[in-house]
């Protein structure tokens, strides 16, 4: 430096600092400086020798300096010296911001550094308690016990951001399945019915609790809902829900109110005497209409009564410290007819009314005979409960002989208990593991060896005493009598074959599809992740699509279209049979993965395909499937790049073949229409010999005339969909049979709007039996709302359905018709074509 002011104070100030020229040579990291001065600082950081060190090259200085690595990446840095961009630089145990200012004249370089050790490490340990708080925060969110998740709200629509460990075992729905998707695309219905729930949360702006029943993981539980909006900038942004299992809360409510209905039932209809006494006082209470007629007295008279005046010489200061350690008391007690009874007293501590209290339930032992009938009642009822239980349960004694069966043990293990008793149980239940066939262990042994509760292994299977065998799942516990000693086992078990059956039903439907029996879209999207590997190299993909399921719904019912996709799905699975594996991968469209299958290959099964649905003639008309392939050769292709490829090809054949199946379609429908009802092609040409006339006098254009002749040959196509008998029936049709006959125009609409080349005609063939004074169907048009081809046509069917016979009349002569339609003008026709028709001469068809 010039001044040497300033070189003092830059050689002796704390910071480090360095002076570097630049040399025309370069080396493989750029640029190569020279160290022209430092200060001791600089000196210092770097454990140079400062002797050592001035004007040699920076690589030359690499195995003198304490730390290589932190050298390198100081000459690294180097090449951005122009930018002067600071940077962190790590020498040793210390950090330092290395900061550069590039001089261009003299291509020299100004380095200082700057000790930020404690600065960085306070950066670094805030860094590291940021860390820690959002782990601290991870393990709040999936170590509580409530099911909570995250929902994203944006433009009006929620989208689920993750959920807590205790939601997915909850719900059964893992991050995966909920991460951003809409509750409808992750639930379906169940989704659409939660989504109302988030909006009134969103709609209120504050949090909200409430109760919903929802199905989560094929189960349908209770669950307390508690929803609070995180707002930014005054806006819902995100929903924190939590979600909390009441089922069992719910059942205990509600098994407790019962329990109460019960006891007060119990207390006001039980044929014994109860009374509820003041623990201190020994005050009556409160008393049972049973006290009351056994007492005498009225229940008025007992409440102001204290049990001294009930049990004559004993005072109550004696009951009460019986009742210390004593529940049953035998007593003498005075009636108000002054006649004295033994009775038997069973007193307990209850609550009442907030305070612990006596409850006394008092019988009287002089008809001990009615007490015995009451025991063997209770004896009786213990029976058939054991009997009447669901699940089977079988007792043994400390030997492990049967002593007891109820009555669904009986069933299941095929053993009567007169057979099965004093038999050892292993004789009685032969258990078995399901997949080996071995024998399981023996439950009671167990239980007589640990004293201990246990269960059944999975997979355990009972051989019944006919030879079938039953899965069943069980427990078995000791019996201890009441000095806990154990003198039996009981064991409870229950046939689990549905629930097994029911399992596997729901793992099927899972991966398949419930109408065709194939594979579904789950099923196919892992199994390209199985089959997309270098071993199985070309894998041929094949996607058809179904041609008219929409046209064929429309007019033969959703049976039909059913069957349809049967078929197709029959024919996918007959030609490819083991080669792949086949699927319906949408609607209507099915998916084909082919492994070790080329082109010219997969060109053959197409074509194999195309061929098996020609041949199937068990729909009213030809099967039409657009299919499309494409091949992977190349292991970097994505397998669902070449789903697409097939896919683009798949659409081109379709619409390619678009006109062509429509033309079929179409035919089909004309064919079926004229077998089915009294229409003939002869009645489409009478009626269009009968409105083009009329037409040409109108001066309707000639594009005006074409639609015409197409309309009168389609005009009842929507017939197709009415039964065969109201076509064709004879008699009058009642309200039921005209409400269907009114569906065949807007039947009619609808097939023509499936058709390109007939949507011309569609709004025509739903306004054909229209009425000029507004009283036709469906709409109810009136006067010139009524397009005027649709007018034209009303009066040429008209004449021609007068003219020629009918299922249920005879035709009429020509004149009567004509009359017949002059008397309707300006009710059921248009006047003007009314008249113009009548001026014209018609010839008698």
């Amino acid at each position: 430096m010039k001044n040497e002011g300033m070189e003092r104070i830059f050689m002796q100030m704390p910071i480090g600092y360095a002076r570097l020229a630049a040399v025309s040579e370069k080396t493989a990291h750029g640029q190569q400086y020279i160290l022209m001065e430092a200060n001791d600082t600089f000196f210092h950081c770097w454990g140079l020798d400062k002797e050592k060190s001035l004007n040699k090259r920076i690589s030359q200085l690499l195995d003198d300096v304490s730390d290589t690595s932190a050298w390198k990446n100081f000459y690294e840095n180097l090449a951005y010296a122009k930018k002067e961009k600071p940077f962190i630089i790590n020498i040793g145990e210390h950090s330092f911001r290395m900061t550069l200012h590039y001089d261009s004249q003299s291509e020299e370089l100004t380095s200082f550094f700057t000790d930020i050790t404690d600065i960085y490490r306070q950066l670094q340990t805030e860094q590291d308690k940021n860390e820690k708080l959002a782990q601290d925060i991870d393990i709040f969110f999936n170590s509580t016990q409530d099911g909570l998740f995250i929902v994203n709200y944006e433009d009006g629509e929620f989208r689920y951001l993750r959920n807590n460990t205790a939601h997915q075992n909850l719900t059964g729905l893992t991050i995966q399945q909920l991460g951003g998707k809409t509750p409808t695309q992750a639930l379906g219905e169940t989704g659409a019915a939660l989504q109302n729930g988030y909006q009134k949360c969103v709609d209120s702006g504050e949090s909200v609790m409430y109760e919903e029943t929802a199905t989560f993981n094929g189960k349908n539980r209770r669950w307390l809902v508690r929803l609070t909006p995180v707002k930014d900038k005054g806006q819902v942004s995100y929903i924190i829900g939590s979600r909390i299992d009441i089922t069992d809360l719910k059942r205990l409510e509600m098994e407790k109110e019962q329990l109460l209905e019960n006891l007060n039932s119990m207390f006001t209809s039980h044929s014994a005497v109860m009374l509820i006494v003041e623990r201190e006082t020994g005050r009556i209470l409160d008393a049972n209409p049973k006290a009351c007629s056994f007492y005498g007295y009225t229940r008025e008279e007992l409440l102001a009564m204290n049990m001294e005046n009930i049990n004559g010489t004993i005072h109550h200061s004696q009951i009460h410290s019986l009742t210390e350690t004593d529940r049953y008391f035998l007593f003498p007690h005075r009636l108000k007819s002054g006649e004295i009874k033994m009775v038997d007293v069973y007193t307990s501590l209850i609550t009442y009314e907030g305070e612990k209290q006596l409850f006394s339930i008092i019988f009287d032992v002089s008809d001990r005979e009615k007490f015995r009938e009451d025991l063997s009642k209770e004896k009786e009822l213990l029976s058939v409960t054991f009997n009447s239980i669901g699940d089977g349960v079988v007792t043994t004694d400390n030997e492990g002989l049967v002593t007891s069966l109820n009555k669904a043990a009986s069933e299941i293990t095929g053993w009567q208990i007169e057979e099965a008793y004093k038999k050892p149980f292993h004789e009685i239940f032969d258990l078995r593991n399901e997949a080996t066939g071995e024998a399981a262990s023996n439950p009671i042994s167990e239980v007589l060896r640990t004293g201990k509760i246990v269960g059944l292994a999975n997979h355990t299977v009972l051989l019944d005493k006919q030879g079938n065998l039953v899965p069943i799942a069980d427990s078995a516990a000791p019996i201890r009598d009441e000095n806990g000693l154990v003198y039996g086992v009981v064991m409870v078990f229950r046939d689990v074959s549905q629930e097994k059956t029911q399992q596997e039903r729901i793992l099927y439907l899972s991966y398949h599809d419930a109408l065709t029996g194939m594979f579904n879209r789950r099923y196919m999207e892992e199994e390209m992740l199985r089959i997309d590997q270098p071993g199985n190299l070309p894998i041929a993909v094949i996607m058809g699509d179904v041609n008219g399921l929409k046209v064929s719904n429309d007019v033969f019912g959703h049976k039909t279209g059913d069957l349809l996709l049967k078929s197709v799905a029959e024919a996918f699975k007959h030609t490819i049979g083991e080669m792949g594996v086949s699927a319906r991968w949408g609607g209507d469209e099915f998916l084909v993965l082919l492994p070790q299958i080329d082109a010219v290959k997969a060109q053959k099964l197409v074509r194999q395909m195309e061929e098996t649905l020609k041949k199937n003639d068990s729909l009213p008309f030809k099967i039409s499937v657009a299919l499309g392939f494409d091949i992977k050769y190349d292991e970097k292709v994505s397998l669902h790049q070449v789903l697409q490829k097939a896919e683009e090809r798949m659409y081109h054949k379709k619409l390619m073949e678009g006109k062509s199946y429509r033309n079929n379609i179409m035919n089909s429908l004309l064919s079926t229409l004229y077998e089915r009802s009294t229409e003939t092609i002869e009645h489409s040409l009478r009626m269009e010999a009968i409105c083009l006339p009329i037409a040409e006098k109108m001066n309707l254009t000639l594009e005006e005339r074409d639609e015409l002749s197409l309309f009168a040959m389609l005009h009842d196509i929507g017939n197709v969909g009415v039964r065969t008998e109201l076509l064709t029936k004879a008699g009058p049709l009642d309200a039921e049979e005209w409400k269907e006959i009114k569906r065949h125009p807007e039947l009619g609409y609808r097939i023509a709007q499936n058709t390109p080349e007939l949507s011309v005609v569609s709004e025509y063939i739903l306004s054909h039996h229209e009425r000029w004074d507004g009283s036709g169907y469906p709409r109810g048009l009136k006067g010139t709302d009524i397009p005027l081809l649709c007018r034209i046509m009303a009066v040429a069917d008209a004449y021609d359905a007068m003219t020629n016979d009918r299922p249920y009349r005879k035709a009429i002569e020509p004149q009567a018709a004509k009359e017949e339609i002059r008397s309707l003008a300006g009710k059921q026709f248009d006047p003007h074509i009314s008249e113009i028709f009548l001026e014209l001469d018609y010839p008698s068809f």
